[in-house]
């Protein structure tokens, strides 16, 4: 099982930027994305740091693209939101976003550590559903996580790709692992023997 390559995801935003300029590419995916359909049900909602937008972008298209999930993005769903003011609105908002997701994914990079928001999203999340994985956006393409302090706390996602082209993402804990799609069904990883 893989983990998903933080710079496989720029390069795949950059790839689109040779034939646009990026903030055309980033708009287009906003056009994409944005449904602004507040009693919509979300699979996931990505928490990240906004410094990794490209990667998110990337990774919510293949999401949305490969594994038909439905994805929360902030500034994707609620482009109005204004992250330079953020208020009792800003988060009332986020909260009744995260009522109506399934999941939260933590897209943890070497950013997540300076934003605010991310634990924040993740111990609401913990609260609401206890759905909380960590989606490692990892330098290379290594095939290993540790989690560090209380993100071990939490399962990790991986893929593993297939001939057919029918890629799985899966949830995984120590040994123990279970697919995505059964995962959000609320089953718990568990050994395969």
């Amino acid at each position: 099982m893989a983990l998903f390559s933080k710079s496989e995801l720029e390069n795949r935003i950059i790839q689109k930027s040779i034939y646009s300029s990026e903030s055309t590419v980033l708009r287009e995916g906003i056009k994409n994305f944005c449904v602004h359909d507040s009693a919509i049900v979300y699979d996931v909602f990505l928490s990240h740091s906004y410094k990794d937008k490209k990667a998110v972008l990337a990774l919510a298209d293949e999401f949305k693209n490969k594994y038909k999930l439905n994805v929360y993005i902030d500034w994707l769903e609620d482009s109005e939101l204004d992250r330079t003011h953020v208020n009792a609105k800003t988060a009332q908002t986020i909260k009744e976003r995260m009522q109506n997701c399934k999941c939260l994914l933590y897209a943890t990079s070497e950013n997540s550590s300076s934003s605010k928001w991310m634990p924040w999203e993740t111990g609401l999340m913990d609260g609401l559903n206890g759905r909380v994985a960590i989606c490692p956006l990892m330098g290379g393409s290594d095939s290993n996580f540790n989690g560090q302090e209380y993100l071990s706390l939490y399962p990790f996602l991986s893929y593993e790709k297939a001939e057919s082209g029918k890629d799985t993402l899966w949830i995984n804990e120590g040994s123990k692992y279970v697919k995505f799609s059964d995962w959000l069904k609320g089953k718990e990883p568990y050994s395969h023997i």
